[in-house]
């Protein structure tokens, strides 16, 4: 494990040096203070419909891919809502800054990322993705190509040309982070002077905070590399509450940027962190911010609060809503377009094998109006277009029932008066011991409250159907009942709630031997034969950094994340991040090949199938 000194430390109000002490608040920059004066200069001069142009530097996100196949039946359903949410904070600042130059809404004060303008009504419907030189709307500053291949690959270079963007922004799972080293450099090739900045899961996981003056780097990290000869073509890695991390670091390149040129460095940036945290820290966020300048690694900690619920602005105000989750269809059968939502932060579980046990994100405690904000939030949605919503949150409102109950009740009582609510289809993810764990009746009326309220689909991890592998997996918190009579408990609740369900199966965790996976495979086939489940969708275990099974089988230091050029052939690419060198040492390739012939022939077309779906 490798550690950085962290450089200073940002809380809501004050800057520590090293971890510890505290710096007296510093008078503004001179050099700041005139060139502020020369913006406002250009300002007036040209005129406040110009004033963008005058202090605009462009800005460029991307959505590394997970696969590189267009035409392999596995693919990531969903908008890309973590990048969304990351970007929508600092796009609300940033347009506000637009709305009045210099005045009290303006955060950035200096130069400001170009995204003048939200989608409007008339942008809404056209759904189809435009890349070409001029940006319209905050809509056409994301470049997301699902899968990388030779044309995407072209695609992103012909964007690179005609844009030359000042900075890329790079969001990555943990399997997408080749992908994401191989976009960065391309960037650097295609525009040497462009800074790139790289976050996502794949940072949350492999960046981490454990002692107050240092922070700590996994071998896969994008930092450390342990796999690669050279270092990253990566300038700023961003780890932690994504959007006001990513708001301080655009502010301090905004800070550090040369007016003619509209360039700047990574040691430019390490600069302006370090006087931005003495002028008055930060307000909300919490993480880390690396940037890689003259002397190697520079890290910044950030010690703020989450964001307060009523100050998140709307991940979709940005964005088109261009998912089409199988799963939602219209009466004609044509798939719906489907809003994807978040209301708890990262999850409150901690599952041995999860990412999200490995994340820095914080969960969002219960709130008076929350129930009241999501209702407008979907409604919001709606306006957008969506026809469908799915709650990507690991467990729907962390599994409270009092919590579902009160945004079921305002949501349901919402479609009674609005037309577009009333006939808003959604779903979410629950889990067998919230359904199994409180007493039946309070889930048979929770279930009956969420039903009233539109839900017509729910998604369970089931993961294994073997008691010798359930035992180590910490959702299968109450054993007093053997784990399939559980399972079948949960199901027959759904199923008597007329609520359809999917499920994740999950092979490779601990006690996982040939019996377990026959025994799982042909359980989960009863289920199907019993008619409990509309979808099944088989998964091999992967190694993600910083998670407790990870480092029980050794595998932390023997992750490759970063190597370039590595195939992906079958059976690995028959299943979600399924990569040779990153899955469960207890398959052998033999037991994948098993595993993808034999759930393909009992479970039929409910095996991640479409026309299961979208019965």
């Amino acid at each position: 494990m490798t550690s950085i000194q962290v450089r200073a430390t940002f809380g809501p109000a004050l800057l520590r040096i090293g971890g510890h002490g505290t710096a007296t608040a510093t008078p503004e920059n001179p050099v700041l203070r005139a060139r502020r004066h020369r913006l406002r200069a250009e300002v007036r001069e040209a005129g406040f419909e110009a004033a963008g142009a005058v202090r605009a530097f462009g800005v460029l996100a991307v959505l590394a891919p997970v696969i590189t196949d267009e035409h392999n039946d596995v693919a990531y359903p969903g908008d890309p809502m973590a990048l969304y949410s990351a970007l929508s904070y600092p796009m609300a600042r940033a347009t506000a800054s637009f709305a009045d130059p210099f005045g009290p809404a303006d955060v950035y004060n200096d130069l400001c990322p170009l995204w003048p303008r939200l989608p409007g009504k008339k942008e809404r419907p056209d759904v189809s993705r435009r890349h070409e030189t001029e940006v319209r709307t905050t809509d056409d500053t994301v470049f997301d190509p699902r899968t990388w291949t030779p044309r995407t690959r072209a695609d992103l270079v012909g964007l690179l040309r005609r844009r030359r963007p000042a900075v890329v922004l790079i969001s990555a799972v943990s399997p997408a982070h080749r992908y994401a080293l191989e976009i960065a450099a391309l960037v650097k090739a295609e525009c040497p002077d462009s800074l790139v900045v790289m976050g996502g899961r794949h940072a949350d996981e492999t960046v981490r905070q454990q002692q107050p003056a240092e922070v700590y780097l996994a071998p896969s990290s994008t930092v450390v590399g342990a796999r690669r000869p050279d270092p990253a073509p990566v300038d700023v890695v961003v780890s932690g509450d994504g959007g006001p991390l990513l708001d301080l670091t655009l502010r301090a390149v905004a800070r550090s940027m040369d007016l003619a040129t509209r360039t700047t460095t990574a040691q430019r940036v390490v600069g302006e962190l370090e006087r931005m945290a003495a002028e008055g820290g930060q307000e909300y966020g919490r993480g880390s911010i690396l940037v890689h300048g003259a002397a190697g690694w520079t890290a910044f900690r950030v010690e703020g609060p989450p964001v307060p619920a009523e100050q998140e602005p709307s991940p979709y105000a940005p964005f088109l809503i261009r998912s089409r989750f199988p799963i939602f269809t219209r009466d004609d059968g044509t798939t719906s377009r489907c809003a994807h939502v978040l209301v708890s932060g990262t999850c409150p579980m901690r599952c041995t094998f999860c990412s999200e046990s490995a994340l820095l994100g914080q969960v969002r405690r219960s709130a008076p109006g929350d129930a009241e904000r999501m209702v407008e939030r979907l409604r919001e949605y709606v306006e957008y277009g969506a026809e469908a919503a799915f709650f990507d949150d690991s467990i729907f409102w962390s599994g409270s029932w009092p919590r579902i109950k009160e945004f079921c009740t305002a949501l349901a009582e919402a479609r009674q008066i609005d037309r577009g609510l009333s006939v808003l289809q959604w779903g979410a993810q629950l889990t067998v011991d919230v359904l199994t764990g409180p007493k039946s009746e309070i889930v048979r009326a929770g279930l009956a409250r969420m039903r009233e309220a539109g839900c017509t689909y729910v998604y369970l991890g089931i993961e294994s159907m073997s008691e010798q592998v359930m035992r180590h997996v910490h959702k299968n918190v109450r054993r007093g009942t053997p784990w399939k009579e559980r399972v079948r408990l949960a199901l027959g609740l759904l199923r008597e709630a007329g609520i359809r369900v999917g499920s994740s199966v999950l092979f490779g965790l601990d006690g996982e031997d040939e019996n377990s996976i026959a025994e799982t495979i042909e359980e989960v086939g009863r289920l199907i034969d019993d008619g409990y489940l509309m979808l099944a969708s088989p998964n091999i275990l992967t190694y993600h950094p910083g998670t407790e099974i990870t480092r029980r089988h050794g595998m932390e230091d023997r992750l490759d994340y970063g190597s370039q050029g590595v195939e992906v052939p079958p059976p690995y690419s028959f299943f979600e991040e399924a990569y040779p060198g990153v899955v469960s040492r207890l398959l052998t390739e033999d037991n994948i090949w098993r595993i993808h012939r034999e759930t393909r022939v009992r479970w039929g077309h409910v095996r991640n199938g479409v026309e299961a779906v979208a019965m």
